[in-house]
């Protein structure tokens, strides 16, 4: 397959949204350090670490997910259709709900 710049690579595709995952994994996961970090250094545990639970899970389900479609996007043929269709919008509304909650108790 072919297009206007050349030859088309799928390896350098699927690495691209390995890297891009793994950003925003990466992202999301330095946010749930510093907000454990900030609120183990206060009076101790309290529901101030929900936030940080949340994001910690958000990032590893982000690496997991950025795994997967890794493995997708090296395999031949591409799936149809390749979009991740579903996951960015997920995403999306993970970390907005982040942000929303993270926002709530740190004001609190």
């Amino acid at each position: 397959m072919s297009g206007p710049a050349g030859p088309s690579n799928a390896g350098l595709q699927a690495e691209r949204t390995g890297l891009a995952w793994s950003r925003t994994s990466l992202a999301v996961g330095a946010n749930a350090a510093l907000l454990a970090v900030r609120e183990l250094s206060h009076a101790g545990p309290s529901l101030g670490l929900v936030p940080a639970v949340m994001a910690l899970l958000v990032a590893l389900a982000t690496a997991a997910y950025g795994v997967y479609r890794t493995r997708v996007l090296r395999h031949t043929p591409l799936p149809h259709p390749v979009a991740a269709t579903r996951a960015v919008p997920v995403l999306g509304v993970s970390v907005v709900v982040l942000a929303v909650v993270a926002s709530a108790v740190l004001v609190s």
